[in-house]
C-alpha cells in the first residue's frame, strides 16, 4: 500500500501513540509533540464512539476476532469530526507476541 499522504498511526498494547507521521499532525491539528506518549483513545476517539473502537483495537491486538480494516471517526484539534479507513497491521516481536498496531488511514 502506497503510504505517501496517509494519515499513520502507531500503538503500543495500552493504546499509547509512538508513531504519528506529518499528515496526521496536518489533518488532526495536533503536533507529534503534543500527543506522542499519549493515549490514543483519550484524545482522539469521540465518547461515543469508545466503545465499539475498543473493541476493534483489543480484537486486532490480541488476536481474538482480527479485523485489519476499519472506519471510524476522530476529533481533531479544532473539535472536528473526521471519517478514516484504517488499515492496519500487528507487529510482532522475535517471539511471535504484538507489540504495537501500526494504521494506515485514509479520509473518507
Amino acid at each position: 500500500m502506497q503510504q505517501d499522504n496517509k494519515f499513520i498511526v502507531s500503538l503500543d498494547s495500552g493504546a499509547v501513540i509512538v508513531e504519528f507521521n506529518e499528515i496526521a499532525e496536518q489533518v488532526s491539528g495536533y503536533s507529534k509533540e503534543e500527543v506522542m506518549g499519549k493515549n490514543w483513545f483519550n484524545i482522539f476517539i469521540p465518547d461515543s464512539d469508545l466503545v465499539e473502537v475498543l473493541y476493534v483495537f483489543n480484537d486486532l491486538f490480541y488476536g481474538t476476532n482480527i479485523t485489519w480494516e476499519n472506519i471510524n471517526d476522530i476529533k481533531c484539534k479544532d473539535t472536528q469530526i473526521k471519517t478514516f479507513k484504517f488499515e492496519n497491521n500487528i507487529i510482532k516481536d522475535k517471539h511471535g507476541k504484538a507489540i504495537s498496531i501500526h494504521s494506515v488511514g485514509t479520509e473518507l
